[in-house]
């Protein structure tokens, strides 16, 4: 069976090799090896142009949008305050490139952390440049102490939502690592899963012909846990069917 092609959204990795300084274009090798145990080819360009974008997305089967940096609040019409963190605007103009083709062309997108956060940006939204400061008393979403692997809190899922019918249950744990979060969801975004404190968590695109799912959490990161399978596997699947 022919296999899926799909782009990851790659980030700018700083690596010192004395006297070297050497600036990477690269993703988390989870990120890849997620995608080969399903069966699944990642590719991994460079930053791209709008004209780029669109001629690879145009021959390949889906999109997966990392985390990584904050995204430049300039493209949800703010000023950058003093408590965002570090922007990557080369990224920010490659990653909504991608998203702009992969929505033209209709392949699945799928977005963790960061990667949803612009997604949503890119559909209209708006974003907590950070939580603790703008929101105030919630639960700790920045979880640096907990294992990545493991879980740092639960969210509770929605009803009738695509997540609710993949997993057939109405919580389940995740990871959690952001300090930003969605403001304002983007047209036709849909929330699918909640924190304890109310924070939407998950949400996917209200469109038969497009098919869009994003988390704020990490599902590629929590190894050996059903409800992360099940949702890694749900994309790539996606992706087989869009090749058809």
């Amino acid at each position: 069976m022919k296999k899926p092609v799909i782009v990851v959204s790659p980030e700018h990795q700083k690596l010192s090799m004395p006297p070297f300084e050497v600036t990477l274009l690269a993703t988390s090798e989870k990120n890849a090896w997620q995608l080969q145990q399903r069966g699944a080819i990642p590719v991994i360009p460079a930053f791209l142009s709008e004209e780029e974008a669109d001629r690879l997305m145009a021959v390949a089967d889906g999109l997966f949008m990392t985390g990584g940096a904050d995204v430049g609040p300039d493209l949800y019409g703010e000023e950058v305050e003093e408590f965002c963190g570090a922007i990557e605007k080369d990224r920010d103009v490659s990653d909504m490139n991608l998203l702009k083709a992969a929505a033209k062309h209709k392949k699945p997108i799928f977005s963790v952390c960061r990667g949803s956060q612009i997604t949503n940006v890119f559909f209209g939204g708006k974003l907590y440049q950070d939580l603790k400061t703008q929101k105030g008393d919630m639960i700790n979403h920045p979880d640096y102490l907990t294992m990545r692997t493991e879980d740092s809190h639960t969210v509770n899922i929605v009803e009738g939502t695509p997540l609710h019918k993949l997993l057939g249950k109405d919580s389940i744990g995740v990871n959690s690592t952001h300090h930003q979060g969605y403001k304002v969801l983007g047209e036709k975004l849909i929330p699918m899963a909640y924190a304890p404190d109310g924070l939407c968590e998950s949400f996917y695109l209200d469109d038969p012909d497009h098919w869009v799912r994003c988390y704020q959490w990490h599902p590629e990161l929590m190894d050996f846990n059903e409800n992360m399978d099940k949702i890694l596997s749900d994309f790539v699947n996606a992706c087989i069917e869009n090749m058809k």
